[in-house]
């Protein structure tokens, strides 16, 4: 009985100094010599305090246990100690080493929320200015357009508050909004600016905002448009429905437009944050084209 209850009396001990020692050095980190110094005193006096009173209550209760024995206790206490402490100090090191990685994939998140909002900023739509002048000559010239241009200049400045938060939309939002932009820009451009829109109808796909208006917008500012060189921008997807595709013409202005590349390089940045994956750029048999992959298909 007695060697049953020594057993469960060490194990106590050893399980107390392991969690005692992972305590107070995770609020307390060791920092200098006297600390440590300090901490080992508290160790010891703890360690002797216990086993003392282990040592009493076996002599009282056992008068007839051999003294020698008795005081081992202090010996194999001694071992134990010092093995829980330095337990204790190694689990104290894998917690703090498992708080750090917390720690820092949440500042990574944040990084990336942070990085992926900057972006998004930067995707803003650029053609008020232009939209505003074109709607002061329709009031002027073709007043009875003015009311729908207004409409669908409403449609897509509420759009674009709407999604500033979000990073994905359903793309029959996508299409709707940009159908609107696309209104936008035939009043302005006419018959020398053609948008179709072939994607399949309704698909369950989400992709990030303003993406579809990024290319096309793309397109706009950095390719000739004009009577003799009219642009058709084509927005289609493969047969397997896994990349959506954009292109148009290469009819690139004489002096480059300044900033070129920079949306592609953004909307390139904004895809890998969601997916981990890059969009595609060719330009083949002076077609440029720019692949989308689709971000998820909803159930």
């Amino acid at each position: 009985m007695f060697f049953v209850l020594r057993f469960l009396f060490y194990s106590a001990f050893a399980f107390f100094f392991i969690e005692f020692n992972r305590w107070g050095l995770t609020r307390r980190p060791m920092q200098g010599a006297l600390q440590l110094i300090g901490w080992l005193t508290v160790n010891m006096l703890l360690y002797g305090v216990i086993i003392g009173l282990f040592v009493v209550l076996v002599m009282k209760t056992l008068p007839n246990y051999p003294v020698l024995v008795a005081f081992t206790a202090y010996f194999r206490g001694f071992f134990i100690w010092l093995v829980a402490l330095l337990i204790g100090y190694f689990l104290n090191v894998l917690d703090q080493n498992r708080t750090m990685l917390a720690e820092n994939e949440r500042l990574k998140q944040q990084t990336i929320q942070a990085q992926f909002n900057a972006l998004r900023d930067q995707l803003n739509p650029h053609f008020l200015f232009n939209s505003l002048n074109t709607l002061s000559s329709l009031i002027r010239e073709h007043s009875e357009l003015s009311q729908p241009f207004v409409q669908k200049l409403s449609q897509v400045l509420r759009y674009s508050l709407q999604v500033q938060q979000q990073k994905l939309v359903p793309i029959a939002e996508e299409r709707q909004f940009t159908a609107a932009f696309a209104f936008l820009l035939h009043m302005r451009f006419g018959e020398q600016l053609r948008i179709i829109d072939e994607l399949p109808d309704n698909p369950p796909w989400l992709i990030p905002p303003m993406t579809l208006q990024l290319l096309i917008e793309n397109a706009v500012k950095h390719n000739v448009i004009s009577r003799a060189r009219p642009l058709t921008i084509l927005m289609q997807s493969d047969d397997a429905g896994g990349v959506i595709r954009v292109s148009n013409p290469y009819q690139p202005k004489a002096e480059p437009t300044d900033g070129t590349g920079t949306g592609l390089a953004n909307l390139d940045t904004r895809i890998k944050l969601l997916t981990g994956q890059s969009i595609r750029i060719a330009c083949q048999h002076d077609t440029f084209t720019v692949s989308l992959p689709i971000i998820l298909k909803q159930a």
